[in-house]
């Protein structure tokens, strides 16, 4: 199946969620785990229907979906279906996007419980990360966050950390342009990667990830700071 749904206890915080990867995808992030869903593909009305049938067959096992990618918003006529069949059931729903469809997710935003954006970069440094990108980041990732902020929806950021790519500047940036209840470095994994140069590259130290965490300005408009590492899983720093 192109959708890929996979079982998880990590992705929907304290909920075991169903986590639906749906194909297609607007960038070219160079350290991306999932190279295998950044060609959009249309999924078959069989594949639809398959995934439907597994939602309603683990209803016991399962408290949320989580629809991610790729980027879910550019199968927007898929996922409405799976958001109302979840809703049937009374189950959670988690939104993974990259922020750039602010006029997509005004769509399904009334429906969404959760939402974790990824903001790559700095905001109008997009280049660092990606060779493929819109030319306004900026407004529509603002827009975006606006759009969630007004509908009430729990809103995590997270960013990618890559020393290579990424310093700890462009952090204190990201977290100065952006609002959310929950900001989240994540440690780059070398596991599989777009950019095959970056499979040799050493994954971050995460007390160095810490500190970078520890000196961000007090004034900023996140309530939470998390770090995610292999070594020691989902920290609340603060």
């Amino acid at each position: 199946m192109n959708i890929e749904p996979v079982y998880s206890s990590l992705d929907y915080p304290k909920k075991m969620a169903l986590v639906l990867f749906t194909p297609g995808c607007d960038l070219r992030c160079k350290y991306c785990h999932n190279p295998q869903l950044l060609k959009h593909e249309k999924l078959t009305d069989l594949e639809i229907e398959n995934t439907i049938s597994e939602i309603e067959d683990n209803l016991d096992f399962i408290d949320a979906i989580v629809l991610s990618g790729g980027e879910p918003l550019l199968q927007l006529d898929v996922i409405q279906k799976f958001i109302k069949k979840a809703k049937q059931l009374d189950l959670l729903i988690k939104l993974d996007t990259n922020g750039l469809h602010p006029e997509l997710l005004k769509h399904v935003i009334c429906d969404i419980d959760y939402v974790a954006m990824d903001i790559k970069a700095p905001l109008d440094k997009y280049y660092k990360i990606s060779d493929k990108y819109p030319s306004n980041v900026k407004d529509k990732i603002t827009k975006s966050i606006q759009i969630i902020r007004d509908n009430n929806v729990f809103l995590e950021c997270r960013t990618t950390y890559v020393p290579q790519l990424l310093s700890e500047d462009d952090i204190k940036i990201i977290t100065q342009q952006i609002q959310c209840n929950q900001y989240t470095l994540q440690q780059f994994r070398n596991r599989s990667t777009y950019d095959v140069s970056l499979l040799t590259a050493d994954e971050p130290n995460p007390e160095e990830m810490r500190e970078i965490l520890e000196n961000l300005d007090d004034n900023i408009c996140i309530d939470e700071l998390h770090l995610k590492s292999g070594q020691f899983g989902n920290q609340t720093i603060n």
